[in-house]
């Protein structure tokens, strides 16, 4: 008995001696000497039997615990670039095998071939990995993500604007720093080592409706050229054009960008509308003759990147926007049916915006985990629209509208953010203030200058927690608004709480709830105190007096992916509290169209 209970102590002294062996190192970049974040790294027996498989972590850092002594081979490899083997024999204690440099693959995907999305799922994002065959059948950042079909994320056809499936506007950003599409558009698929889905932002975000930031890798040396042109050669005019070069010189990056879309299209309209009087009720149907649709953009950026893995990034861009809309989708050629009559209509609407603006970004990685951003934007926006409506009767004219709108906006906006990583979450704080001046020149039938001040500061602060298989986020913030016009000004507060719950079933499945609290001003163009004809029956009025909107959102998601299958249902109900919406009176015989705030919107 006493034999069998020292063999049975001696028997556990020596697992707990073979269990405590750790083994660890560091992922990175070859070219760059950058780490190499969730790449995958195996440890097999030497015959190439499978022991275990992790993923580095956001440092490039991997460990692997509890190891038996032997002789072990460590794979490791990630999208993009070669695989790496190294051969361990005679492993008997603790060991950090240090930097692993993997160099990049020439052909994307040579080694490492992913057949299905692969998808990796963190508290706050999805880490989206495109196939090999996607990356070969896309040209630029926007195509390629047209391939990776992401659930919510519509790209219309039209103009290649990137909205989610309810209509609301997706932030774009490239390493993290807030970009344009048309800079989205510019990217060569093939440096794009991942995407990180923000399907549910959180406050740092803004609560936006979804971010996309586009992860690419940064060269030490040398550079590229790269240009893709594609029109349509007939009637219908259709173009995407890209221009993009860059060159990399040690941490400094330096690049140019310039993209050129243009529309020629036609289409008819028909339309019918009722118009209700006190003592009568009109009837007017149009119908629509063949009408040209005419618009294009010319954007172009200069862009400057300094930058030290784990201590700093430093990115300064140079844009210019130029917008041109020489036929608008208002424009029609109709024939008017009222009254047994019939009139004729020519509408016709015009618009160029040209846009510089500066943006200077900076990141600061510091002691302990933390992180500090500084990002100061300023913006210039010229803009020039005009519109010729007419109405007539056997070629006399009965209804003959003009106006013309010159208007400069000048704005700015200065925002900080502070990060602290914990060892089962993360805490965040950050304000953001944006200051814009409009001035408006109306000429034509109406004549008036109208200039608005507009002011808008949020400040937040959020905590994560990661426990079980719980991840929380409980954030509070508030913002103020304010803006004044003609002697008149409106300020409001607003308190802005955030509650987001994840449950992670298994490794596939996830169910979350993300509530907040927030707000939104009302647009300038709602806000001006100008009255303009529309035709002979319509006038659109501004309303300076509109207030701003808190509103209230809940959502419910649930996700499931496994290999090449997916499936997502999500639910969203949201309270609007006094909206801005639309509201027509009957003035002297005309229909008055203006904005108020109206009782509420489920």
């Amino acid at each position: 008995m006493l034999r069998t209970l020292i063999f049975s102590i001696a028997l556990l002294i020596t697992i707990t001696s073979v269990s405590q062996i750790k083994l660890s190192g560091t992922i990175l970049d070859a070219s760059t000497n950058k780490p190499i974040d969730f790449a995958n790294v195996a440890l097999l027996q030497q015959d190439s039997v499978f022991i275990a498989g992790i993923e580095t972590d956001e440092k490039g850092k991997f460990n692997f615990n509890n190891i038996a002594k032997g002789n072990y081979i460590l794979s490791t490899s990630f999208m993009g670039y070669d695989k790496s083997q190294i051969k361990i024999n005679n492993l008997e204690k603790d060991l950090d095998v240090g930097d692993i440099a993997l160099l990049s693959s020439d052909i994307s995907l040579n080694d490492v071939t992913i057949t299905a999305n692969s998808i990796i799922r963190k508290p706050d994002r999805q880490l989206i990995l495109p196939t090999q065959a996607q990356i070969e059948a896309a040209n630029n950042g926007v195509t390629l993500l047209r391939n990776l079909q992401l659930s919510r994320i519509i790209i219309n056809p039209m103009d290649n604007k990137i909205t989610t499936s309810g209509g609301e506007s997706v932030q774009l950003r490239i390493n993290g720093v807030e970009v344009s599409q048309a800079e989205i558009t510019a990217i060569n698929p093939k440096d794009i080592i991942r995407i990180e889905y923000h399907d549910d932002p959180g406050m740092r975000y803004n609560n936006a409706a979804a971010v996309l930031d586009y992860i690419v890798r940064q060269r030490e040396s040398g550079g590229n050229i790269n240009t893709n042109l594609a029109n349509a050669i007939s009637e219908m005019g259709w173009g995407e054009n890209y221009f993009s070069a860059k060159y990399n010189h040690k941490k400094s990056e330096f690049s140019t960008n310039v993209y050129w879309s243009h529309r020629k299209l036609e289409w008819t309209r028909e339309n019918h509308e009722t118009f209700v009087f006190p003592d009568r009720t009109l009837q007017r149907i149009e119908q629509g003759e063949p009408t040209d649709v005419k618009f294009g953009q010319l954007n172009a950026s200069l862009n400057y990147n300094l930058q030290e893995a784990d201590k700093y990034l430093f990115n300064v861009r140079l844009r210019n926007n130029y917008n041109y809309i020489p036929n608008d989708f208002s424009d029609r050629s109709s024939r008017l049916i009222q009254d047994n009559s019939t009139l004729s209509i020519y509408d016709h609407s015009s618009t160029y915006s040209n846009s510089p603006s500066l943006d200077i970004y900076y990141q600061r990685n510091l002691k302990n985990e933390q992180l500090l951003i500084f990002n100061v934007v300023g913006t210039y926006i010229n803009s020039r629209n005009s519109r010729t409506y007419q109405e007539s009767r056997e070629n006399l004219t009965t209804t003959d509208i003009y106006s013309r709108i010159k208007g400069d906006k000048y704005s700015l906006i200065g925002e900080g953010i502070y990060e602290k990583s914990l060892s089962n979450g993360k805490i965040s704080a950050g304000m953001k203030h944006t200051q814009t001046y409009t001035e408006n020149l109306y000429m034509g039938d109406v004549k008036t200058i109208v200039g608005m001040n507009t002011a808008e500061t949020y400040a937040y602060l959020e905590y994560q927690l990661k426990k079980g298989k719980f991840n929380y986020m409980f954030g509070i913030g508030g913002m103020r608004t304010y803006n004044s016009q003609g002697g008149e000004s409106n300020e409001k507060y607003i308190f802005r709480p955030t509650l987001r719950i994840t449950y992670n079933i298994n490794e596939n499945l996830f169910i979350r709830y993300n509530g907040y609290i927030s707000g939104y001003a009302p647009s300038l163009s709602d806000l001006n105190n100008v009255e303009q004809a529309i035709d002979s029956l319509q006038i659109r009025r501004g309303n300076p007096g509109l207030k701003t909107v808190t509103f209230y959102s809940n959502s419910l998601t649930a996700s499931w992916n496994k290999g090449i299958f997916g499936a997502e249902l999500h639910a969203n109900y949201n309270y609007d509290n006094k909206p801005i919406m639309e509201s027509v009176t009957l003035e002297n015989g005309r229909f008055i169209k203006t904005s108020e705030n109206q009782k509420s919107f489920h």
